[in-house]
């Protein structure tokens, strides 16, 4: 494995969510990417409690999360085998709406898109999920 990049397989349980945190922080700090920390660890917590509340409902699964530094970009990616996602299929979340007519939830991908500079997905048949996440130091 490549002195730059580094990777962590869990089972997809909310309980798990510190420690994929933890991973992705450390190897952020050793890489000197402290001013980009904060926006980082919000997205991943976001993409990964979707993963486990979405993708396998709950009911646990693999996820790969892998960091590693690509022309001047922090690239975070994040695989699961969960139920397929489609991206396009979300609607942006109506923040102008008075707050007691919003709708609970919805605004993960947004929390997403806003904090980090690319946020991309796919879906394969057999790798399944793949969300990319890019941040430039």
């Amino acid at each position: 494995m490549p002195k730059n990049k580094a990777e962590l397989q869990l089972d997809a349980k909310l309980e798990n969510i510190p420690e994929i945190v933890d991973f992705v922080t450390s190897w952020m700090r050793r890489h000197k990417l402290n001013d980009i920390i904060f926006a980082v660890e919000t997205a991943v917590d976001e993409a990964c409690a979707n993963i486990i509340n979405h993708a396998y409902s709950g009911k646990g699964g693999p996820i790969h999360i892998s960091c590693e530094f690509k022309r001047g970009s922090l690239v975070i990616s994040i695989n699961d085998k969960g139920r397929p996602f489609d991206s396009n299929a979300v609607q942006s979340p109506d923040l102008e709406a008075d707050l007691d007519k919003r709708k609970i939830g919805g605004l993960g991908i947004h929390i997403m898109r806003k904090l980090m500079d690319d946020v991309s997905y796919s879906f394969d048949a057999k790798k399944g999920n793949t969300l990319v996440m890019k941040k430039r130091s």
